[in-house]
């Protein structure tokens, strides 16, 4: 439970701590004291929006700040050892984005949902008009229903997530089968092009020099047997076999003679040996057309493949990898659309299954729901309305995230009278009665040990005011046995009188500007508090004598 409300610079609120107790504790005050900002900050710290307007004038940052007793289980990672408290804080900076504080550490603004979500529920100020929206009947309707029900819904919204990703999946294959088509006939001819080349790096990267050989082979024929000639007998050849045999010829058989003689045979070795490679060589380079239109054409190819896949050939046969990858998926993706055809028709069944079931579940919740109204009905002096909950099942229409059920609040307020969706059938004082039964059945089936109303009881007053306290005195005592905190911002002396405790926001002037504080009302002084909202004299005889009635009258239904 809440032990502690802390307030700053929200609003018209410059600092407040609220004391909180088990129990029934109302909030009343003058109009536009503040008395909402307290259920604001509530809002602030299960999560709600932030909004830099709510910053007082003047301030630099707002603050709401609670203390949670005992620590709830989610917050077990937010705490230190030994704590068995949690504290947990939001900040709105005046020109920046809020922050939450749990534990005392920076977190998410969504671990405030997380942590407090399941053990804080608030009933807002115009709950009643939210009331008429169909979703927002829907919601109640699958709250109410319980955990089954709630695990089977689950089960819908996995089922139906799954059956719009294939079907959206199907949809995109078959937007996209003609570009898919165009891709797979491009990359089957990219693939065989290149295929049809065989591409040897090693072998392609020569053919310009064998293009070139073939190219100028009369003029490599001629240079080399002019070469060949020279080098040979009639040639070069010839001074080299006559240097020799002068060299044989010397009468001296000395080391450097021998050396020469020796160097002399090396060279005319070597240049007829070259004069034989060089003869070799012209008659190598024959002339072959055949060959070197082949070439060409080779050429011809290769530039072709270079211009549309690559700077060079390994870059070509890269392309070509990739193409292939593609192609394969290309082809898996038109494979896939035929299967994914009957996979999207099996999770559409799983979906109409499913919503079956949830249904089922509405349909019996529905009932259960307008007997546990109608109860809390009779209670605020509405013995007569007849409250239903119609939950129609579309069999015709697409399934959607929530199910084939359109969910209807109905209400025959009077006897004889049809029943019709609550927004025609009741007045407005009748709806917000409507509204505080519907809230108080979902709270006897709620977690939530905390309950915020914020002036649920507008529109209504005398004996009905008298009812609505003492349904929600009631509502803290808790049918399970477990006592619940239910903290009532009102303007209803008659409610007011039903408070285990009672505080008072005041508004006054200190230092020129508005000053909000609040007060907590001692047990003598509540028939003075209650006289001043009955709208006189908080110290006349008649006023007081009313309010000690009604205190009277409330403790003697408490009791009841």
């Amino acid at each position: 439970m809440l032990d502690e409300l802390h307030i700053r610079g929200l609003g018209v609120i410059e600092d407040a701590v609220l004391q909180l107790s088990p129990g029934l504790t109302v909030v009343t005050g003058e109009t536009g004291a503040g008395k909402t900002m307290l259920v604001t900050a509530l809002q602030l710290l299960l999560g709600a929006r932030a909004d830099t307007a709510l910053v007082r004038a003047g301030e630099d940052v707002a603050l709401a700040e609670a203390v949670v007793n005992p620590a709830p289980p989610e917050a077990a990672d937010w705490l230190r050892d030994g704590d068995d408290v949690l504290i947990v804080a939001r900040e709105i900076p005046a020109d920046g984005r809020s922050r939450a504080r749990v534990g005392g550490r920076l977190a998410p603004v969504s671990t405030l949902a997380d942590v407090l979500g399941r053990h804080v529920e608030v009933h807002a100020q115009h709950e009643h008009h939210r009331l008429t929206r169909p979703e927002v009947q829907r919601t109640l309707l699958d709250r109410f229903a319980g955990d089954p029900h709630a695990r089977t819904l689950t089960q819908y919204r996995e089922a139906h997530r799954a059956w719009r990703e294939l079907a959206d999946r199907l949809q995109r294959l078959e937007r996209d089968a003609r570009e898919r088509a165009r891709d797979l006939d491009r990359m089957r001819f990219e693939v065989a092009e290149i295929d049809a080349a065989e591409l040897d790096p090693d072998t392609d990267a020569a053919i310009d020099q064998e293009l070139e050989r073939l190219a100028n082979a009369e003029d490599i024929q001629l240079g080399a047997a002019t070469a060949a000639q020279a080098l040979g007998s009639d040639g070069a050849g010839e001074p080299l076999g006559v240097a020799l045999d002068a060299l044989r010829r010397l009468p001296v058989d000395e080391p450097d003679v021998e050396s020469l003689r020796e160097r002399a045979t090396a060279i005319a070795a070597e240049v007829a040996e070259l004069a034989a490679d060089t003869r070799a060589y012209g008659e190598g380079a024959a002339a072959d057309p055949e060959r070197l239109a082949h070439l060409q054409e080779r050429r011809r190819v290769l530039g072709n493949l270079l211009r549309k896949y690559g700077a060079d050939l390994a870059a070509v046969l890269a392309y070509a990898d990739e193409a292939r990858a593609r192609l394969t998926a290309l082809e898996t993706e038109e494979s896939d659309a035929g299967q994914l055809e009957q996979r999207v028709a099996e999770a559409r069944g799983r979906v109409l299954e499913l919503a079956g079931d949830v249904h089922r579940g509405r349909s019996l919740a529905a009932a259960r729901l307008a007997e546990a109204v109608d109860g809390h009905l009779a209670d605020l002096a509405m013995p007569h309305a007849r409250f239903q909950v119609a939950v129609e099942y579309d069999e015709d229409g697409d399934p959607g995230a929530e199910g084939l059920d359109r969910v209807t609040f109905l209400l025959a307020a009077n006897p004889g009278e049809p029943a019709r969706p609550v927004a025609q059938a009741a007045s407005g004082g009748e709806r917000s009665r409507v509204s505080l039964a519907v809230e108080v059945a979902l709270a006897d089936v709620d977690d939530a040990r905390v309950l915020v109303f914020d002036e649920v009881d507008a529109g209504i007053g005398g004996a009905t005011a008298l009812a609505v306290g003492e349904k929600l005195a009631r509502l803290a005592r808790g049918a399970d046995g477990r006592a619940r905190q239910v903290l009532c911002v009102t303007h209803l002396a008659q409610l007011a009188a039903f408070a285990d405790v009672h505080h008072v926001v005041e508004k006054g002037v200190a230092g020129g500007r508005t000053v909000t504080t609040t007060r907590r009302v001692a047990d003598d002084d509540r028939a003075g508090e209650l006289a001043r909202m009955l709208g006189g004299d908080a110290t006349a005889d008649a006023g007081l004598q009313h309010a000690r009635e009604l205190l009277a009258q409330a403790r003697q239904r408490r009791a009841g």
